[in-house]
């Protein structure tokens, strides 16, 4: 068999464009096709900012803890004023929502 009469044979480009174009569908729609890997990325994406998120609330925190660590005495004040104390002398006001 001649390998030029194969490349000239239309037969044969025509079968290779007809499995190309059905190897190309099968990967656009397919169970875990592009569609799926774009919504895949789309995940990534948002649990990275997730991550991104978590770990400045993680670093905070641990900021915190430090402080309170070291017995800083501001904030050792700061919590204290968040859960109602005050100083001799001084006076707390409370104020409420009011619901209409």
């Amino acid at each position: 068999m001649n390998p030029n009469w194969l490349l000239k044979s239309s037969t044969l480009w025509g079968a290779l464009g007809v499995s190309g174009l059905l190897s190309m569908l099968a990967l656009l729609f397919s169970q875990g096709g592009l569609p799926d890997l774009h919504k895949r990325e789309a995940e990534l994406a948002a649990a990275k900012s997730r991550l991104v998120q978590l770990n400045h609330r993680n670093r905070e925190l641990l900021d915190e803890v430090q402080r309170l660590a070291a017995k800083d005495p501001e904030l050792m004040e700061a919590l204290a004023r968040r859960q109602g104390y005050a100083r001799k002398g001084e006076t707390v006001y409370t104020f409420r929502n009011r619901e209409r």
